[in-house]
């Protein structure tokens, strides 16, 4: 039996975050504009995201407000508006399920969309043409669509043209048009490995299936070599998976700081905040979880991150709190603190979890869950820290 040639589309919103803001303020179409925090005021902070205006002349994503506005005077700063990059972001999903029902939501603002049954009557061209037209028409939402037989090429070719692209990367073309890109371009490469990589004359794509560049390659690479080596010849995931980036596999919340944290009370303060947003929306969901994971990013843009597999599944504050300390006092190296980031993984409905369980074990998890709605009750009605069970304070 002949495999079935998956044909895979990745759509990739152009400057999304300015294009939810041009549909309500049709005043800034055409004009550099950047979207940053509330101390871009002061030129303080950093540009989010750019309007493709803003780009040509130098500005970009993470660069700081004063170097944006130095390399183009006229730039305008407006602050962010996450209720509505993430409303117009609903709508595009929403959108998109009328074509199939394999969606895998990558971000705010891309998703891959497995549509080789759709194409049995409708060619991958004319369909990807009719949703960036409909995305663009009636959603003033402009995209670049790449075309490809798995995840990774489809990324690669949505990359190649924009705004307002599609780009079919056939399999055959591999060595034409992926292999002469920068390493640097290489999905999932990051920004502190290519300058390895470079340094050691793998600058390429292409560079880097060279045979005489493996070991130095998996050196660099580790266990993560293989991965990116199939990638670049072309043999990637095809699997889309609508559940991947769901919410029930993962609930975290993290917050970028204005001031850099340097004193150990302060990051369990914020990190108490946190986990009480965390835990706030595994008992909104009816929730469970096993994993806990926390994330540091340091002043100098640096990231780390740590997590602990508990031994019983819990959405206890004072449970998930605990390891959240622990694992923040074995990740801090003692630098300033930029951002501080909670969030839980190997999440399970309460409810499937209650029926694995014993009777006795089951009584004393009701009991405790009854004594945590008495406490969301009075905290709704009153104010959210009118009552809270005790937990051990870090000092």
């Amino acid at each position: 039996m002949k495999n079935i040639v998956k044909i895979i589309f990745h759509i990739d919103m152009n400057a999304f975050f300015i294009s939810c803001e041009l549909i309500h303020h049709p005043e800034y179409k055409n004009k550099p504009i950047a979207i940053a925090g509330k101390n871009a005021f002061y030129n303080k902070g950093v540009i989010s995201t750019a309007s493709y205006e803003a780009r040509q002349y130098g500005v970009k994503s993470a660069m700081p407000v004063y170097q944006a506005k130095k390399l183009c005077p006229q730039l305008m700063i407006i602050p962010g508006n996450m209720a509505l990059y993430q409303k117009q972001s609903h709508n595009f999903i929403e959108f998109l399920k009328q074509y199939t029902d394999l969606i895998e939501v990558a971000s705010i603002d891309e998703a891959y969309l497995d549509v080789t049954r759709r194409c049995e009557s409708i060619h991958p061209m004319a369909l990807a043409k009719e949703i960036q037209q409909k995305l663009l028409n009636d959603y003033q939402l402009p995209s670049s669509i790449g075309i490809a037989t798995n995840k990774f090429l489809a990324k690669m070719a949505s990359d190649m043209k924009k705004p307002l692209g599609i780009t079919v990367l056939r399999n055959k073309e591999i060595k034409e048009k992926l292999w002469p890109l920068p390493i640097g371009d290489m999905y999932g490469i990051g920004k502190k490995t290519a300058p390895k990589l470079i340094e050691n004359g793998i600058r390429t794509i292409g560079d880097l299936v060279n045979s005489e560049n493996k070991i130095i390659a998996k050196k660099i690479l580790g266990n993560q070599y293989l991965h990116f080596y199939k990638n670049a010849l072309g043999y990637g995931n095809n699997v889309v998976d609508p559940d991947r980036y769901s919410e029930n596999k993962s609930i975290g919340n993290s917050t970028t700081y204005q001031k850099n944290i340097v004193v150990d009370t302060i990051a369990y303060h914020h990190l108490e905040k946190l986990t009480k947003h965390v835990v706030n929306r595994l008992n909104k969901h009816h929730y469970l979880t096993k994993t806990i994971s926390i994330q540091i990013r340091y002043a100098n843009f640096t990231t780390h991150s740590k997590s602990k597999t508990i031994n019983d599944y819990t959405d206890s504050f004072e449970e998930i709190y605990d390891v959240v300390c622990d694992l923040f006092d074995a990740l801090w190296n003692h630098g300033p603190i930029r951002l501080l980031g909670v969030s839980t993984a190997h999440i399970i409905e309460k409810k499937e979890y209650y029926e694995q369980l014993s009777l006795f074990d089951y009584d004393k998890h009701l009991e405790d869950e009854e004594v945590i709605k008495i406490i969301n009750n009075i905290n709704r009605k009153f104010g959210e820290d009118t009552i809270k069970k005790g937990y051990k304070i870090k000092k």
